[in-house]
């Protein structure tokens, strides 16, 4: 009988694998991820803003807003679809759903980052990578293609909605703390492409290469909508071609070599289309640069050089070279940032900022005034930019260092430039401290040129403000130069408050542009505009699961009377800014977490009567990772 029931056994057994051999599982090779992200946002002013003043009469924003969903534009629920047939090819993909909320039932859920290819595959000559299809987040040199990131000094009490979640409700924090920055998704840094990417690597003689051919988001084109007839079974409502077919698109690409420690590339980024709708035209601007990277054990140096120009303009210099020093070779650790850039370089994909040249409109751009339209609005004019920040029309030197004492850390910053031609009338700068919270004030647009003086342009969850100076010629020309200076100071510290971690941050930021070199931040009349932040906050992990969170900003800018005053006042612009936050992270379970923010805020422009407003705001936002 044993001997029976161990063949059937056995017979079942080798069916049994015979038949998982045959019949692999359907879903082997293909995952779903994503989030769901709800985020709830009420606002009430105790004194309204003024977003406009029609015929001496001032519109007012209304006291109470409620908003359910995202003012960013970003979804609420993002599902990731992975997919690999084999070992060298994959693609990926997404679906998109979000609920405004506006009595349209109809949700809006399209593609967000579109259909992506990779694939890899090799020879005896090299190894290729290829990206294809939609939006893939890439970069190259700072000169060429790649996001501004900073010295990673920042606020982190208001919360992105790109931000990582973590199991550890702390480890934000404390991964501040300890590594001077946090982890950041794909975008961080990054430019959006969509086109072709191919990167090429193990090719002779030790070099690699990286292609890029497409479309950038400041380099896209406008779309029709499709009109919907309800009496069709198809809704083709979020069907969407494009405008017009007037040719928008950039190219470059790397050549790189490696040696052992170091590096050196040559690159080039180009973007090209056209002015008007028969394409006869052109606009062009075309960058080539040598990128090299050297490690030695105690010094470090990295950088980049080359021209660029723009249409007709005449081919620029651009320089952009740092150099570290290891602290067993001076003590404490400090590096050293020059740059140089010609007033007739533009580049809008690169980490420096436009300040000088009028770009002209695509005409596959439409009417339209949207991101994805070349609608991303950026800081020009003689523009007051952060520590690190690089602008065309400038050189300067930036100075940075950190130093720890334990539980302490301090870092400290210097930064001074001057614009190498006097073309800007204007002085721009933004607010670090409810500068979020305005921008809010103007949902789904960027518009230029509002509020009470019509001096306030909006950006990506920020603003900036225009003062025109006067000390001009008697044409009205610019007399003299501008120098700006920065000065940034961090200080983080740990300590256990019972026995749970308790983090505080301040954050300070002392800037000037004025007519006189300067070696450090000008603290007199002398300086057209002044500008100070400061930003105190504490994070204390009172329970495994729940943080508490709290935040204190003030922000002071002045202006002497070289810069434009006001009719009535016959005073520059002198402006107070303050916010006080108080909220907490509660971690739900492993993967969902609650964040919930408080804010009261308020601003006052001493010399420009309209220019005031103070409310508060909370948000809450609830997010699930899967």
């Amino acid at each position: 009988m044993k001997k029976v029931v161990v063949i059937v056994i056995g017979f079942l057994s080798f069916f049994n694998g015979k038949s998982q051999d045959i019949k692999p599982a359907p879903l082997e090779g293909f995952s779903i991820s994503g989030n769901y992200r709800f985020f709830g946002q009420h606002r009430l002013f105790t004194e309204a803003y003024i977003t406009d003043v029609v015929e001496g009469q001032p519109i007012y924003l209304q006291d109470r807003s409620i908003l359910t969903g995202d003012a960013t534009q970003l979804p609420e629920l993002t599902l990731n679809i992975n997919g690999q047939p084999n070992s060298k090819t994959s693609f990926g993909t997404d679906l998109v759903v979000w609920n405004q909320n506006n009595g349209n039932f109809d949700y809006y859920r399209n593609l967000q980052l579109g259909i992506n290819l990779y694939g890899n595959f090799s020879t005896k000559y090299a190894n290729v990578n290829v990206r294809a299809g939609g939006i893939h987040w890439h970069v190259m040199t700072p000169l060429t293609m790649r996001s501004f990131s900073g010295y990673n000094r920042f606020s982190l009490f208001d919360r992105n909605p790109w931000d990582p979640q973590f199991t550890d409700i702390n480890k934000r924090y404390s991964e501040y703390f300890s590594k001077g920055a946090i982890t950041q998704d794909a975008r961080w840094g990054s430019q959006a492409v969509q086109g072709l990417i191919l990167d090429i690597t193990e090719l002779p003689f030790g070099l690699a290469t990286n292609i890029i051919y497409g479309k950038t988001q400041n380099a896209g084109a406008a779309f029709a909508n499709m009109a919907n007839d309800l009496n069709d079974s198809t809704n083709n409502s979020f069907i969407k071609f494009f405008e017009n077919t007037v040719p928008n698109f950039v190219y470059g690409g790397r050549l790189i070599k490696k040696f052992k420690t170091h590096e050196i590339s040559f690159n080039t980024f180009n973007h090209k289309s056209y002015e008007d709708l028969l394409a006869t035209k052109e606009i062009n601007n075309h960058i080539y640069t040598t990128d090299f990277v050297f490690n030695f054990k105690k010094i470090a140096f990295d950088g980049e050089v080359g021209v660029g120009k723009y249409m007709d303009y005449n081919y620029g210099e651009m320089a952009s070279i740092k150099a570290r020093f290891d602290k067993k070779l001076t003590k404490i650790p400090f590096e050293l940032h020059y740059y140089r850039l010609s007033p007739n370089v533009v580049n809008p994909n690169a980490e420096f900022v436009n300040t000088t040249i009028a770009e002209a409109r695509p005409a596959s751009a439409g009417g339209q005034t949207l991101i994805g339209a070349n609608g991303v609005l950026q800081q020009s004019g003689s523009a007051m930019l952060g520590l690190g920040q690089m602008a065309n029309n400038r050189q300067g030197i930036n100075f940075n260092t950190d130093i720890t004492f334990k539980d302490l850390i301090i870092t400290l910053g210097n930064g001074i430039a001057k614009e190498l031609e006097n073309i800007n009338k204007r002085v721009t700068f933004g607010h670090m401290i409810n500068g979020l919270t305005m921008s809010q004030f103007h949902r789904w647009f960027f518009p230029s040129n509002v509020g009470a003086y019509n001096r306030t342009s909006v950006l990506f969850r920020g603003v900036y403000e225009s003062v025109l100076l006067t000390d001009l010629s008697e044409n009205g020309e610019v007399v003299n130069d501008k120098y700006f200076n920065n000065m940034e100071a961090q200080v983080k510290y740990k300590f256990n408050f019972l026995n749970r971690p308790w983090h505080v941050f301040y954050l300070g930021a002392y800037n000037s542009v004025q007519p006189e070199f300067s070696p450090i931040t000008v603290f007199n009349e002398s300086a057209y505009i002044r500008f100070y932040a400061h930003q105190l906050e504490n994070y204390y992990n009172i329970h495994p699961k729940v943080v508490i969170a709290q935040y204190l900003g003030w922000e002071r800018v002045i202006g002497n009377y070289a810069t434009q005053v006001d009719i009535i006042s016959q005073r520059p612009i002198n402006q107070y800014g303050l916010a006080v936050g108080l909220g907490f992270d509660y971690m739900l379970s492993k993967n969902t977490a609650l964040y919930l923010r408080h804010r009261w805020f308020s601003f006052e422009d001493k010399s420009y009567s309209l220019e005031k407003y103070s409310g508060h705001e909370t948000t809450l936002e609830l997010k699930i990772q899967f």
